[in-house]
């Protein structure tokens, strides 16, 4: 019977991997993988408005931004509406392909001499992806904005209206704050660091570098100060103007700084890397993909004459919708994608992709290395929280926090005999107290943690104060504690494989890759060997016995003699375990 099983599944588990596979293959063929177009995180349509005034009977212009298509994002189908204007883009920068280009609208109609101030309003239109996971053409071709700083061409170093860095406090501070810092990345950071401890003051995005180091200023002011205190000790550096495309919060431009560090073994290839004083976030590995750059620099996205117009945006989350002339096959492939659903249940079919996964790690550890946790699931859903590297050190600390003060309030709770729900109930609300308490300490202390609390499911840490408790009850504190632990351990782990982008990006595109995720399952469910830890802790115990001879009469040995003598047969040593320990036994 166990054999037929353990064929059944083997069996089984093949053909869930063949089915896998067919079904990529399929998609291949048909054209079905990434068929709403370049896959990235999320897809908007977005919409400026610019109303600005002309100046009385004078010819004017009017000069809009074209988005770049660069890094990780891919901005297409561009359009523009006026009344007053009529647009068109530059032929040198549309023959060149540049990245940095720009549209420039002139009136429809020549101003006459002494008419008064001419009202216009245009409207830009384009649609983007964001986190585009393969560049295309376009987007190779906007690379040449992360190409080395030519300070002569690019003004990477020069001092400007609202970036002073040749201004005498300016250097001074740059001086001050460089002093001790071995490499210009050290230097970058002790800059950051002090632009963030500024006073934040709204200006409008009008405030200049001196003003934010003297009154202090707004994201803009912040930005222009850091790339002021660069430039002052040599750091090429410039402002990047982004609008940020978040589904819960209306467009609006932001503003940081790059900095161009060169690599220490090669000084002439280097990488321009980000900072924003506002946020804290620093470095392009972990920079949210909620931002859309529009400029690679100081200017205003709309530039008009006399003062620039004033420019209002739109966005809205695009999603892959059916096309007329589509084949069978690829409107099937369109109709059952994820990339038909709106950004915000994308990214929770991302979490729920993944999750298998993580509770295959899980089983993993716990049937073959024989490592104790607190159940399937409650590792695998504190792993995905921890996904996030950035808040695996404020989300452990926050995790082993709560559990101690759970546990506290559990042992007061026992005396009084309550039942199991309020009781519950009062641990949760303890729970959120300790919270509540840790955002405002580690706020006063300048670390702004809600971004991990925000998604820490109360319920399953109130949950994991009573299995604690339970534990401790049943086994002892020793036993209950190294469940902890092995739960905290798994759960790092699980974070560790499942938390890169390409796992949940793979998982989105192939959501076929679940079969094989349950092949893994059902082949480790059939395992009955032993487990690491059972090898390491028998060690010192096995020990080989020989098994008792085998009886042979001496006449048999050696024929025509009569004498019934035996004689003690070849024998092989063989290992003895130790009594309990079991192949495949579980615990």
């Amino acid at each position: 019977m166990s054999k037929s099983r353990t064929r059944l599944t083997a069996v089984t588990a093949l053909a869930l991997v063949g089915l896998a596979a067919a079904i990529t293959i399929t998609r291949y063929a048909t054209g079905g993988v990434d068929v709403g177009g370049l896959p990235g995180t999320s897809r908007w349509e977005v919409t400026l408005t610019a109303r600005g005034e002309s100046s009385p009977g004078k010819p004017f212009r009017v000069d809009i931004s074209h988005p770049p298509s660069f890094r990780r994002q891919h901005v297409y189908d561009e359009s523009y509406e006026s009344d007053e204007l009529a647009a068109r883009e530059g032929r040198a920068a549309a023959a060149n392909n540049r990245p940095d280009r720009k549209t420039t609208l002139k009136p429809v109609t020549t101003p006459m001499a002494g008419a008064g101030p001419q009202n216009y309003v245009v409207t830009q239109t384009f649609r983007c992806t964001l986190g585009a996971f393969h560049p295309n053409e376009a987007m190779k071709a906007g690379d040449r904005l992360d190409a080395k700083p030519n300070p002569d061409r690019d003004h990477t170093l020069a001092a400007t209206a609202k970036v002073e860095s040749n201004h005498p406090d300016v250097l001074d501070k740059a001086k001050e704050l460089a002093a001790g810092q071995k490499t210009l990345e050290d230097q970058y950071r002790a800059f950051l660091e002090y632009v963030r401890g500024t006073r934040f003051r709204d200006t409008d995005g009008a405030g200049s570098a001196l003003e934010c180091h003297q009154k202090g200023g707004d994201a803009t002011g912040r930005a222009r100060l850091l790339v002021a205190l660069c430039r002052a000790r040599g750091i090429p550096a410039r402002v990047v103007s982004a609008i940020s495309l978040n589904a819960d919060t209306p467009p609006a431009i932001h503003r940081w700084a790059e900095a161009w560090i060169p690599d220490t073994a090669d000084p002439d290839h280097g990488r321009w890397v980000p900072a924003c004083p506002t946020f804290g976030h620093y470095g392009s590995h972990r920079w949210p993909q909620t931002y859309l750059v529009a400029r690679v620099d100081d200017e205003p996205l709309v530039r008009g004459p006399g003062a620039d117009p004033k420019v209002t945006l739109l966005a809205q989350p695009q999603v892959d919708r059916p096309v007329a002339d589509d084949p069978p096959m690829k409107a099937f492939w369109r109709a059952v994608s994820f990339a038909s659903l709106p950004p915000a249940e994308q990214h929770l079919v991302r979490f729920i992709l993944v999750l298998p996964l993580g509770a295959l790690v899980v089983s993993f550890f716990r049937v073959g290395i024989g490592t104790k946790t607190f159940g399937v699931f409650t590792p695998a859903l504190l792993g995905l929280i921890f996904r996030d590297t950035r808040a695996l050190p404020w989300g452990l600390g926050i995790f082993a926090g709560t559990v101690v003060v759970g546990w506290t309030f559990r042992k007061v709770l026992d005396r009084y005999g309550l039942l199991m729900v309020p009781r519950t109930a009062i641990l949760l609300t303890m729970v959120c107290l300790f919270l509540l308490v840790t955002v405002i300490l580690t706020a006063r202390a300048g670390v702004q943690i809600t971004a991990y609390v925000a998604l820490f499911p109360l319920v399953i840490l109130t949950h994991m104060v009573e299995r604690f408790w339970t534990v401790e009850t049943e086994d002892g504190t020793k036993a209950a504690v190294k469940t902890l632990l092995g739960t905290v351990f798994v759960a790092v782990v699980v974070a560790l494989l499942v938390g890169p982008e390409a796992v949940a990006r793979w998982f989105f595109r192939f959501p076929e890759t679940l079969a094989v995720v349950v092949a893994a399952l059902l082949m480790l469910g059939r395992y009955t060997g032993y487990r690491l830890t059972e090898l390491y802790r028998f060690q010192d115990v096995i020990e080989f016995q020989a098994p008792q001879p085998k009886v042979v009469k001496k006449e048999e040995a050696h024929p025509g003699n009569g004498t019934a003598e035996t004689a003690p047969a070849p024998t092989a040593e063989v290992p003895a375990l130790p009594a309990g320990a079991h192949p495949g036994g579980g615990t």
